[in-house]
């Protein structure tokens, strides 16, 4: 008693003192003790949810390669730590396999024939026709059901609700493993799926119905029960889903024929504060991939986050995206890689703002980076973005990309423009100390450096000052360094003027420097830089084959 009395004169008298409680050290939760690789998630998800109900913590990721069939869902305050880029590693556990054809299929009695069938695959199955590969977003690939199997001579008969794709040996095939066929439609809050065969699924596994998956991450499930072809979930359903599509416009229609069975690999809605390190998810390296690649299935995909943290995360060789965050506010993505994605390496999505993507690489993917619609107040200093397929950074000013800093980022080698700007109305985008170098490898003479473009809309107030902007290869690649180009939506002139181009130091090109046609653009002290007005950039040359 005297000892509790002392004591608690003692906080008293810090209280007096004007003395705080020294904080509570933070809960971290050390997943090494309980990994376990049969589990969908390795056991992980557990942790994450016990510091999230303690208020925040730590989730450690010991070194090693952890292989999931459900993605790692973010909690507020939470962060998940590895133990380094490339030592701790997330991959599918799921394979996806690709069944090639041996003879021109389907034949006129519909049956497709193929170099080996799997064990698995059975009535019911899903599967999807590719001609070649990649397949175009809408229309190609086709989804379908297997009818009838003949593992004697390899065939398959299968239901195509769209028809098939003529696949030709060498070029098409079927892909198996990616996919539910359903047997009902779903009603909004229903917690059981019926479908055409349940055999790829296991407890706890994750499922996205239609396609692509609602970007709100609302058309996600989680799988706690399976009774024959009947999925129980855990959660009911938010939105209602048709079994058979409208096959009456198949032209650009979404293909909801199927269940998916992908996912992003981490991925957070509506979430604050939460932060990922130092680990990496890791896609098929070899290529052989799941047709299913919308941003929605991005390797990190967050929707609505507030002030998360990415600090030396790598997503590769995924299907989709590596790093998708669609809209939110005030985060950050620091020293992250993303490389060799059949998507976009960085996506700061619709509605994202005040975000820094910082000391960040994207190499050899779709583009380095796209931002989509209505991103406001980015800040992009000091990143990479090198051999990718596409532009290094793509899709800036519409709509509504306003007040974006990008500064100090080396954009070389790629295979579209450096910067694509596609308008963007009294925009107030800065473009300042940039490396621009060595693009348009895939159609040497079609891209510049910077394409101050108004393709959909005016491209206006653009600040572009103090960049290196150069052609050094022989023969060169990118023939222009700067182009102003005006253009047409429907009926309506867009324009492209009103913008400073200053203090550049431009080099090496074929064409021009600097091609300007707004009247009103400022171009100034750019050094000896060859700047011409209204022309028309020299024809492209035939890419090398």
């Amino acid at each position: 008693m005297i000892r509790a009395r002392v004591l608690a004169g003692l906080a008293l008298l810090g209280v007096a003192l004007g003395l705080s409680a020294q904080p509570a050290a933070p809960l971290v939760l050390d997943a090494a003790k309980v990994i376990d690789r049969t589990l969908p998630d390795c056991g992980i998800q557990k942790l994450i949810d016990q510091a999230a109900e303690a208020g925040g913590g730590v989730v450690r990721l010991p070194e090693g390669v952890f292989p999931l069939r459900r993605g790692l869902v973010l909690r507020d305050k939470v962060e998940l730590a590895g133990a380094g880029m490339d030592k701790t590693v997330l991959t599918p556990a799921r394979k996806v396999l690709r069944l090639d054809v041996v003879k021109d299929s389907p034949d006129a009695e519909g049956n497709i024939y193929l170099a080996e069938l799997p064990a698995d695959l059975d009535i019911g199955s899903a599967l999807i026709s590719v001609p070649a590969w990649p397949p175009a977003w809408y229309g190609v690939p086709r989804p379908g059901w297997v009818k009838s199997v003949d593992r004697e001579k390899k065939t398959l008969v299968v239901e195509w609700p769209y028809g098939p794709c003529k696949m030709t040996p060498g070029k098409g095939f079927l892909i198996y493993g990616d996919a539910l066929a359903p047997e009902k439609d779903i009603a909004k809050g229903a917690t059981e799926v019926v479908v055409k065969n349940a055999s790829l699924l296991k407890v706890g596994d994750q499922i996205c119905f239609n396609e692509p998956p609602n970007e709100a991450m609302e058309a996600v499930g989680f799988v706690k029960e399976i009774r024959g072809n009947t999925v129980v979930l855990e959660s009911p359903t938010v939105r209602a889903f048709a079994a058979w599509p409208d096959t009456k416009t198949i032209g650009n229609s979404k293909h909801n024929a199927l269940h998916w069975v992908v996912f992003p690999m981490i991925q957070g809605m509506k979430v604050r504060n939460a932060v990922v390190r130092d680990l990496t998810v890791q896609g098929d390296p070899k290529g052989m991939r799941t047709v299913q690649n919308r941003y929605t299935l991005s390797g990190i995909h967050t929707f609505n986050t507030i002030e998360c943290h990415f600090e030396r995360v790598a997503v590769r060789d995924w299907p989709a995206d590596g790093i998708s965050l669609q809209t939110g506010d005030k985060c950050r993505v620091v020293r992250c890689e993303a490389t060799g994605c059949l998507g976009n390496g960085f996506h700061p999505g619709t509605g994202l703002t005040n975000t820094v993507i910082e000391e960040c690489v994207g190499r050899e993917n779709g583009s380095g980076l796209y931002f989509c619609w209505h991103n406001r107040g980015h800040v992009l200093r000091k990143n990479t973005f090198s051999a990718n397929r596409g532009g290094g950074i793509t899709g800036l000013g519409n709509p509504g990309d306003r007040g974006n800093l990008l500064e100090e980022n080396v954009i070389e080698r790629n295979g579209g423009p450096g910067i694509e700007i596609n308008g963007g109305i009294v925009s107030n985008n800065i473009l300042r100390r940039n490396v621009i170098r060595d693009n348009s490898t895939s159609a040497p003479g079609k891209h510049p450096g910077i394409a101050l473009h108004a393709s959909v809309e005016d491209a206006r107030a653009y600040t572009i000052e103090g960049n290196t902007i150069e052609s050094t290869t022989n023969p060169p690649t990118q023939w222009v360094g700067i182009e102003e180009k005006a253009g047409k939506r429907g009926d309506k002139l867009t324009v492209c003027d009103e913008n400073v181009i200053r203090g550049n130091k431009l080099s090496g090109h074929k064409t021009a420097d600097i091609i300007l046609v707004g009247p009103k653009t400022v171009c100034e002290d750019n050094g000896d830089a060859k700047v011409v007005r209204n022309i028309a950039p020299e024809a492209p040359a035939a890419p090398a084959k």
